[in-house]
């Protein structure tokens, strides 16, 4: 930020001093603006766009009108760092300022170096904050459960359940359908989402090195008599959550070190006889057949229980595939949003395609085939996605699926042919409406109780829809 672009408020009922500490903030470049007393400064602020505020605490005969000042200015923008100037400091009014909230203190007569140094750490730490929340609403903006089936609702019930204990989890399901997300979400709801979440991603854990990065090492050095340490992924994820990404992947000797670490939350460092204690709960992620490997000799049987405590089992997306315009929508926006581009809309025949397709990649797939929609399409004001705007691989494969849908179709006599269709139809209607009978029958122009009749004869159960 450019300092021409700061405004400070300076406040105090000595107006000589004012225009002082504005002379001294205008030679380093920055907008000062003066206020004579709580009442225009408390205008100021609800006016103009300050920055910082650097006030007296005792004006106008008033010992405390500048702490009060620094409370209002706290709940009008907890983000203007309050310095606190007073020509009677004691530590006692120090402290009472910082309680309150004050950046800091300073004592009059004070040399301008001073004045300026705090006001410049004090934008640096502003704008930090700033930084920081917007990363955390991006973050949490990133880390949502979206979906409404009755599958991913279930999913989420799991989820907020097993947030509020300290349960180990085992979240299984195919690659790129969201396993890290919802192990992200638990530890996010949980009473530990103050502390840190830590990725021990077990694939790229190198066999001669994996017990030195989880747990961490200690050497002694003869030549200085000195040591050398490093910090393992459990230490780093004291009183947080560590999670294992692909499980199954993580070597089969290591497997039962991590046993007793997981059991007893402690472990030694190697080259260490000294116990380190922890408190680490612990969520693991695998893409694989657990029972297959357990009995392939993948995973060992003990880690299997230690871990499965609260099992979550994630499905394909071609599994849930009325989750599909949630995710769509979500995408679309979050994405737009992240690279600056128009939102794109997307018409109902591209969705019945989405929704058709297999989607081998799951929701990583999805959202990077959205991400390339907006990159094409996304410098154009209102473009709809119709089908032919889609990659060839997606619109090929549903081509494929219709023709041979088309020929196994000519194989069933008229009457069957045409019960395929009248199902197939209204269950694609159904997911369309997401199982609203009443919005379904208006669609397709059918009286309720003859769609109620229908949706019978055709064994069609309508509650998989809402």
């Amino acid at each position: 930020m450019l300092k021409n672009k700061i405004s400070i408020l300076v406040v105090d009922d000595e107006h000589d001093i004012c225009e002082m500490v504005a002379e001294i903030l205008k030679d380093e470049g920055y907008n000062a603006v003066i206020a004579n007393s709580y009442e225009m400064a408390v205008q100021i602020l609800k006016n103009q766009n300050i920055t910082i505020l650097i006030t007296d605490i005792w004006m106008n005969n008033n010992t405390n009108s500048g702490l009060e000042l620094l409370s209002w200015s706290k709940i009008h923008d907890p983000f203007i760092p309050v310095i606190m100037m007073s020509g009677h400091g004691n530590i006692e009014t120090a402290m009472k300022a910082a309680k309150n909230g004050a950046y800091d203190f300073i004592e009059k007569p004070f040399k301008s170096e001073r004045l300026i140094l705090l006001v410049d750490k004090a934008i640096k730490e502003r704008n930090l904050k700033i930084k920081v929340l917007d990363f955390e609403l991006k973050e949490n903006e990133r880390m949502k459960l979206v979906g409404s089936s009755s599958i991913f609702r279930n999913i989420k019930q799991q989820s907020n359940k097993v947030s509020q204990t300290n349960s180990r989890v085992l979240i299984s399901g195919p690659s790129g359908s969201g396993k890290e997300l919802i192990a992200r979400w638990i530890h996010k709801e949980s009473n530990r989402n103050a502390f840190p979440f830590i990725i021990a991603s077990c694939a790229t854990l190198s066999p001669e090195r994996v017990e030195q990065v989880l747990f961490g090492w200690n050497e002694k050095m003869k030549e200085n008599k000195s040591s050398q340490y490093s910090v393992g992924l459990f230490e780093q994820a004291n009183n947080g959550t560590l999670f294992f990404d692909e499980i199954c992947d993580l070597p089969f000797q290591t497997q039962g070190k991590l046993v007793q670490a997981i059991q007893d939350q402690s472990f030694y460092k190697l080259g260490s006889n000294k116990k380190i204690n922890v408190d680490v709960r612990v969520i693991s992620a695998s893409n694989k057949d657990l029972l297959k490997a357990m009995s392939d000799g993948i995973l060992r049987e003990d880690l299997f229980y230690r871990l499965s405590v609260a099992p979550i089992v994630v499905p394909p997306l071609n599994k849930r595939s009325e989750d599909i315009y949630d995710l769509v929508d979500y995408f679309l926006k979050f994405i737009s949003k992240e690279l600056g581009s128009n939102n794109l809309k997307i018409s109902s025949e591209t969705l019945v395609v989405l929704q058709n397709y297999d989607w081998p990649g799951n929701i990583r797939q999805l959202k990077n085939l959205i991400e390339w929609l907006i990159i094409m399409y996304g410098n154009q004001n209102n473009f709809i996605i119709k089908p032919s705007h889609l990659p060839p691989d997606i619109l090929g494969y549903n081509e494929e699926k219709k023709n041979n849908h088309i020929k196994s179709e000519f194989s069933l006599s008229l009457k069957d042919a045409r019960k395929n269709f009248e199902a197939n139809y209204l269950n694609e209607q159904l997911k369309r409406f997401k199982g609203n009978i009443a919005k379904t029958s208006t669609f397709i122009g059918m009286d309720r109780s003859a769609l109620h009749r229908k949706l019978k004869e055709l064994n069609i159960n309508i509650n998989k829809y809402s």
